[in-house]
């Protein structure tokens, strides 16, 4: 069997994490796998068939003085669901569903970093076995720490044999990680493995402590993207919040159940329009039950639902990836200077119909005048001064003459010969 387990474990090779948007929005809205109506509609069908039971109770059983004491309780109940914030608790929930969701897809650890600096420290064929040790270190690793967190990893590896019968492990690594007591949990033991194979390179003095600093400090970072996903699978969402926030949707349409029934007494029917099906609360329940199912699938990320994390699928790309960089790429360089750099890329006739918005300062067309450019002095800058106050002060003078001779001729309609001189007299002398 479990020969059979490896030669089909690698038949799996296309990811299944999310959901393709790639389809027109027509196409998008008849999706199955992943979709709103996939989320909701067991809950629509329990719903339908609570209300027309009610409603055929309330059509053939109840009499005509007891649908008018039903319409009251339609009434009452219709009052009540204005008293639960469910848009409120809802989006709160699911803001804080979905920011934690996105940060333990950030702390998804990958090899690249780290075996980039190790072919860079370690390269040429005498360093390769050490290369390729650390490859599959790095995938033993999120093998053995991913058992603990996906379901989908667990039942891929569910024993540690089959960590042998990938590959990942060898018969004396199977050996000593079976035999290390460790009740607190054994993940991180490949991470130590890899220290040690690199101080052990330090004291072969085939890396310097430069090399050795700038290798532990990757093999730091990827070991930190294990250590939080525990924390997160370990520290949950409070129990009491999504409780709360679990009870008042589901309390909330099921007092819908009644405060959404149609009135069947005759004076409501002889007044209002009576409707058999529930349009409205049908939307409501395809957006509130929508919202709420979007936080439960999202709380945990390391399930089995369709937009939960395919670690299966990034410990494949994990273990190719670091295997070609610390084999086929570990030396490898092109000639240089083997072609020209264009300064121009050429377009298919496909994308150069795409007219590229070319991003510009929003101080592009701004524009200044001749005058405005010409350089100046400061002592320039006096001069324009002074003799701007002096036009002024000539100006002021000249209004106050004419104001006094109007004022003057409209009193004693004499002119103000002796006073005009006077006062052109002194003007003429500031000037001087």
């Amino acid at each position: 069997k479990l020969r059979l387990w490896e030669q089909c474990r690698w038949v799996k090779t296309k990811p299944e994490m999310t959901i393709s948007y790639d389809e027109e929005f027509s196409s998008l809205m008849i999706r199955w796998r992943g979709s709103l109506w996939k989320a909701v509609l067991k809950d629509l069908i329990w719903f339908y068939a609570a209300y027309y039971a009610i409603l055929g109770f309330q059509w053939y059983i109840l009499d005509e003085k007891q649908k008018e004491y039903f319409t009251g309780w339609i009434n009452w109940c219709e009052i009540g669901t204005q008293y639960i914030p469910l848009s409120f608790l809802l989006g709160f929930f699911v803001s804080v569903i979905v920011a934690r969701w996105w940060e333990q897809f950030n702390w998804i650890s990958w090899p690249d970093k780290m075996m980039m600096m190790v072919s860079a420290c370690l390269p040429g064929k005498e360093n390769q076995p050490v290369r390729e040790a650390i490859a599959r270190w790095s995938s033993l690793q999120s093998a053995i720490a991913w058992s603990g967190i996906s379901v989908r990893t667990l039942k891929r590896f569910p024993t540690e044999r089959h960590l042998v019968a990938a590959k990942l492990m060898t018969e004396e690594e199977y050996d000593l990680y079976m035999n290390t007591d460790a009740p607190q949990g054994k993940w991180f033991i490949p991470i130590i493995w890899i220290i040690n194979l690199i101080r052990k390179q330090y004291q072969e003095k085939k890396i310097d402590s430069v090399q050795m600093q700038m290798l532990l400090q990757q093999v730091y970072s990827f070991r930190d993207g294990f250590a939080m996903l525990f924390v997160y699978d370990w520290v949950k969402i409070p129990l009491v919040y999504t409780q709360v926030v679990a009870i008042a949707t589901y309390g909330y349409f099921f007092i819908c159940l009644i405060g959404r029934q149609p009135k069947l007494d005759q004076k409501s029917m002889s007044t209002e329009i009576t409707i058999l099906f529930p349009i409205f609360t049908t939307f409501q329940m395809l957006f509130y039950l929508g919202w709420l199912k979007v936080g439960q699938f999202l709380m945990n990320p390391f399930g089995e639902d369709d937009d939960d994390f395919e670690l299966n699928y990034v410990l494949d790309r994990n273990t190719a990836i670091a295997h070609m960089m610390a084999t086929d790429l570990a030396d490898q360089c092109p000639t240089v200077g083997s072609i020209d750099l264009i300064k121009t890329i050429p377009h298919t006739r496909a994308s150069f119909k795409i007219q590229d918005v070319i991003p510009k300062s929003h101080l592009a067309s701004f524009r200044l005048s001749d005058n405005e450019m010409q350089l100046i002095k400061p002592e320039d800058i006096e001069d324009e001064n002074r003799a701007a106050e002096a036009k002024g002060q000539r100006q002021r003078l000249g209004g106050l003459v004419r104001a006094i001779e109007a004022r003057r001729k409209k009193t004693t309609e004499e002119p103000l010969s002796e006073e005009v001189e006077a006062l052109n007299g002194k003007e003429d002398g500031k000037d001087n």
